[in-house]
């Protein structure tokens, strides 16, 4: 067989399926559109599931591609020769065209004759059938190798093994055959017909040369035939490449083999097995999260964001049972993205926010492994006699309490060739009834799956409300009560699909459009439009006449409605860009809503965006609205479009030609909403407020046109209003309201006076860390005189980093301060969460400052005691 590297693999497959009439397709992302059924993309056709279901039409009936494909249940057995979680699945697509036969024939012909595999190498597995399910075996296969010249004793039959699909719990499945290469005596005893077939360790897949799509599983577990056949292949190209070459794993390729040195590198191997599992896991695990979240997932405890969690926990768990001094993948980051955005060009443009998402979750889970590992060693060192077993009581102690994950423990235990107790792990989670985490999506209702069964068969609708706002079309499906109709009358609600129609559908974070239109004697007022696929679908009632199915209508936009909207979208694309200047380009949409009064951007963000920096955003928005620049709208292939610098959002699904929308050089995104003409007719954008949505996602709500001129009268008139009573003119508001406010502090009791010289604290720690002095000490007084004398330490400049605590018989009240020349390394925030450890406190601020507490009192000892803690704290970060 022929050596060919990874990329000549990818042009030789995709070359061979065009010569025969495929289409070449561009990649999916690998989170699912539309699909609940799915956490992410698993295979090369789930992405492809609603033309193989007949509810789009297909580019062709042939299709190709290569997709990079996310199995999350591979997590744990990701070290062995080829498993892993993410792979590059190539495939070629027959839909409703041709079918077993030929689908056998092309495998053959590309594997033999085009990659030159020696045929007495091949074996190839179908179906045996299943009598409880009624299907019968796959003789059709068989004759088909068969006709291709392969030997009958190397064609095997199989069971379950052979049924593929669905993709997610429910959609098109069916019997499959597949390739696999015989590695050779070294791995294992040969087969005989009859007899066991390793497709473990000798035999390994190389190919589904074929799933054959003829049934739908439902969600009661049924299947019923589909309504055409189609052939779903797929060929890992990882594994394709370690069998072309020779390697013994598929990390040996030169698709993994350069991430391997790197990994070998961070973990300082020795290059013995048990390094080189680890190497392999650290290989795969950084290189699927950056693909999740180059496509905007962000790491959290649920849903598709857990993925990458645990991911990237496991790689730093093991670095850090290692030994790691640091945790540092960016160079694996960067190498990932060299080797693969010429084939996923997101991964590029995606690389700041796939490094902040990183660092963001690395540096939250050092401190909870570090605190895990320690309590393990702890553990062992003091029950000797157990240390081949350790106890499940205190391993769900560290799962629960300390929140180090029960993967991260199990892995580092079986580092040291140590077991669970898991009996009494399960027992201990039995107790406390503690709920395993279950990943949900929401799917749709049963009204949206009929109105998308009846629509299921009409062809796309000619959106024209680009170029204009009314039309005449032709009505082609009228619904009434999720039922299809020939008629509405006066008085009735109902939905409406025409052949053509200026009416935008909701989609994008835009809202529907609303309007009219008249059909004969007919009037309908439409509220609004939604998309079902590609089917726009109008909400409507009908104001006076009769409506019926095939008659011609007149359809008009409300342009005012749709003008303030057009508004508010150009705006939320400018305010895109003005975040990435003022904020960081890791401010990526995370959602947004688009109406007619106001809009609504979600984004990623840690932290909460400054009255300052807000400032900024809102200045620079109206800058650019100013200098009225032009829209620009262009169709372009998506990859072209990617490479130009368009921005793709989460969450949206795009088509092989996408529209981008250009304000000058200041925003360029892919979008399929309506706009402005020029920035300039969007008028104002005022900003109403910044708040959290999640944890690092954060919402700035906005008004633009009309409603923002309404904000502005309003606080006008608040200020007019304000300087009658006042009786002095705006500009002049600050100076009287503090001279009140010190009329009024007058009349209380003058704060108690302290000094930092005669001042005497308890548990005086003056520790010196990388030449900077810091003082650590406790004062039983309130909370005013301790901030004040802190204020004091840190003016007087011998001290860098203050912390002070004390107590009032009640409370534990803390206090730190960072110099402004050290606080980009360590936040007082941070620093008082390590001060206040020994006695569980809490606490928070800003990087110069910041305070806490705990009700703890009696312990306020263990804080004084433990300073060293905060001594190492301290010492890693300056």
């Amino acid at each position: 067989m022929k050596k060919l590297n990874s990329r000549e693999i990818r042009e030789k497959f995709l070359d061979y399926f065009e010569k025969h009439n495929h289409l070449k397709i561009k990649a999916a992302s690998v989170v699912p559109q539309n699909d609940p059924t799915l956490l992410f993309i698993n295979s090369g056709m789930a992405p492809l599931k609603p033309y193989f279901l007949g509810k789009e039409e297909p580019p062709n009936k042939r299709l190709c591609n290569f997709q990079p494909c996310i199995r999350t249940k591979d997590i744990d057995d990701v070290g062995d020769r080829h498993h892993l979680t993410i792979f590059e699945m190539m495939g070629s697509w027959s839909i409703g065209d041709y079918y077993k036969e030929l689908a056998c024939s092309l495998a053959y012909g590309l594997l033999v004759d085009e990659l030159g595999f020696d045929p007495k190498r091949l074996y190839f597995t179908v179906y045996g059938g299943n009598e409880a399910l009624g299907i019968k075996p796959d003789h059709e296969s068989v004759e088909a190798w068969k006709k291709c010249g392969v030997p009958e004793d190397h064609i095997v039959m199989l069971g379950d093994d052979n049924f593929w699909g669905p993709a997610g719990e429910t959609g098109p499945c069916g019997p499959c055959t597949e390739v696999f290469f015989d590695c050779g005596p070294e791995y294992g005893p040969e087969y005989k017909p009859g007899k066991h077939f390793d497709d473990v360790s000798r035999y390994i897949e190389i190919w589904n040369a074929g799933v054959f799509m003829e049934l739908n599983k439902k969600k009661d577990g049924s299947f019923t035939p589909l309504p055409l056949k189609s052939v779903d292949t797929g060929s890992g190209l990882e594994r394709l490449a370690m069998v072309m070459n020779g390697h013994d794993s598929v990390y040996e390729t030169d698709l993994m083999q350069p991430l391997m040195d790197i990994s070998h590198k961070l973990l300082k191997s020795d290059g013995s097995e048990a390094f080189t599992k680890k190497a392999r896991m650290l290989t795969d695990h950084i290189r699927a999260a950056v693909f999740i979240l180059s496509e905007g997932v962000t790491p959290s405890n649920e849903g598709q964001g857990y993925i990458p969690r645990r991911l990237i926990r496991k790689c730093v768990a093991a670095l850090m049972a290692k030994k790691a001094s640091k945790i540092d993948f960016s160079e694996m980051v960067d190498l990932i993205v060299e080797m693969m955005s010429d084939y996923y060009p997101q991964i590029k443009s995606a690389k700041e926010m796939i490094t902040y998402n990183l660092n963001n979750e690395i540096n939250d889970f050092i401190p909870i492994v570090k605190t895990g590992l320690e309590l393990i060693e702890k553990e062992l060192a003091e029950n000797k006699s157990s240390n081949k077993s350790f106890p499940g009581k205190v391993a769900f102690d560290l799962v629960t309490t300390h929140g180090l994950p029960l993967d991260v423990l199990k892995s580092d235990l079986s580092d040291r060739e140590i077991e669970l107790d898991q009996a009494e792990y399960d027992k201990c989670y039995e107790e406390h009834r503690r709920a395993s985490r279950v990943i949900s999506r929401k799917g749709a209702s049963g009204d949206q799956e009929k109105v998308e069964e009846l629509v299921a068969k009409l062809s796309t609708t000619d959106f024209v409300g680009y170029e204009t706002e009314e039309t005449t079309s032709k009505v082609n499906l009228l619904i009434k009560d999720s039922e299809k109709v020939d008629s509405v009358k006066e008085g009735e609600s109902f939905l409406f699909t025409t052949v053509k129609t200026p009416f935008y559908g909701e989609s994008g974070g835009q809202i529907g459009d609303c309007g009219w239109a008249t059909a004969g004697s007919a009037k309908v007022e439409i509220v609004d439009t939604m998309k079902v696929g590609k089917i726009h679908v109008h909400v409507a009632n009908v104001i006076s006449g009769e409506v019926k199915d095939g008659s011609e209508i007149q359809l008009k936009v409300d342009s005012e409605i749709r003008s303030d909207i057009k508004r508010n979208h150009s705006a939320t694309h400018l305010l895109h860009a003005a975040l990435h200047k003022v904020v960081g380009k890791h401010a990526v949409q995370k959602g947004s809503l688009v109406r007619s009064d106001r809009l609504r951007f979600d984004f990623q963000n840690q932290s909460a965006v400054t009255k300052e920096e807000l400032d900024k955003i809102e200045a620079l928005t109206n800058q650019w609205i100013m200098e009225n620049s032009g829209s620009e709208t262009d169709l372009l292939d998506y990859d072209a479009a990617i490479e130009k610098g368009a921005l793709a959002l989460f969450g949206e699904k795009y088509d092989s030609k996408v529209r981008v929308i250009s304000f000058g050089e200041n925003s360029v995104e892919l979008c399929g909403g309506t706009h402005v003409s020029r920035t300039g007719d969007i008028g104002l954008m005022l900003i109403t407020s910044e708040s959290s949505v999640a944890k690092g996602i954060r919402r700035i709500e906005a008004v633009t046109g009309r409603e923002a001129y309404k904000l502005l009268q309003e606080r006008n008139n608040i200020l007019r209003k304000t300087s009658e009573l006042l009786s002095v003119k705006p500009s002049e508001f600050e100076s009287k309201i503090q001279e009140l406010k010190k009329k009024s502090s007058a009349k209380k009791a003058a704060p108690k006076k302290v000094s930092a010289t005669d001042t005497k604290f308890e548990n005086e720690n003056k520790i010196e860390v990388s030449g900077q002095k810091i003082f650590v000490a406790q004062l039983n007084d309130n909370a005013d005189v301790l901030k004040d004398l802190g204020d004091q330490l840190l003016a007087k400049g011998e001290y860098k980093i203050i912390c002070l605590a004390g107590n009032d018989g009640k409370t534990i009240r803390a206090f730190s301060w960072v110099g402004d020349d050290l606080n980009k390394k360590v936040k007082a925030g941070d620093l008082l969460k390590e001060l206040l450890k020994p006695v569980g406190g809490r606490g928070g601020g800003k990087p110069h400052f910041a305070q806490g507490g705990s009700p703890d009192v009696a312990s306020m000892g263990k804080i004084f005691s433990n300073i060293s803690n905060v001594e190492s704290f301290l010492k890693e970060k300056l």
